[in-house]
């Protein structure tokens, strides 16, 4: 079979295509800083406050649902310490997990952009699964 024939019935196939749903990594984004370690590290603190922003929203809104659920459900959901321990928990973490990243590759500077990233990422995630759950 000649190599066109080849390459053109694989590209018949039914391949999954890239994955291009899935979120840019913190470090990415600010990859134009790669070359100026400050500048780098203020990119990361500026997306983390930014994420921060939007995960102190969406827990104002889990808390506003976590209210009225135990409004309509006084001493059975507890919805709002369940949401507060789950919260702290998930603070907890997220500390620990970055901090466990950060230690991979703890090599001068790139263990405080490591762990900024890591923090991030795991901020937005945290975000949305407020809001969707």
């Amino acid at each position: 079979m000649p190599v066109f024939a080849v390459l053109a019935s694989l590209l018949m196939q039914d391949a999954p295509g890239p994955d291009i749903t899935r979120p840019v990594r913190p470090m990415i984004e600010c990859s134009g800083h790669l070359n100026d370690d400050r500048a780098l590290i203020n990119c990361l603190g500026d997306l983390l406050d930014s994420a921060g922003d939007r995960l102190d929203a969406a827990l104002d809104d889990a808390r506003t649902e976590a209210a009225e659920i135990d409004l309509d459900m006084p001493g059975l959901a507890d919805a709002m310490t369940r949401l507060e321990a789950a919260h702290s928990a998930w603070i907890a973490y997220r500390n620990a997990e970055c901090q466990r990243r950060a230690a991979l590759l703890m090599i001068g500077d790139d263990g405080e952009a490591v762990a900024l990233d890591c923090r991030i990422a795991l901020t937005r995630a945290r975000t949305t699964e407020l809001i969707e759950q």
